[in-house]
């Protein structure tokens, strides 16, 4: 049973060190940074132009998420 009991509390909360005892793994939750990292993402990327007042010679990339421009870079 004893065998059984610590393979449950293995994967509980890991504190092994690494990198010569400069860091260390807490096993924190750590969900927030998908947050984060969802607010860069998007669907596509689609080149266009500003309509009002342009020739048309400026090329920008278009960052598409959802139908809606989340952000561009030229």
């Amino acid at each position: 049973m004893s065998h059984f009991l610590d393979r449950l509390t293995h994967f509980s909360n890991p504190k092994e060190s690494f990198s010569g005892d400069h860091g260390v793994a807490t096993g924190e939750d750590r969900s927030w940074e998908d947050a984060y990292r969802d607010r860069w993402a998007h669907d596509k990327i689609v080149r266009s132009t500003h309509g009002v007042n342009c020739t048309g010679s400026c090329s920008w990339k278009i960052y598409v998420k959802g139908g809606i421009v989340t952000w561009e870079t030229q």
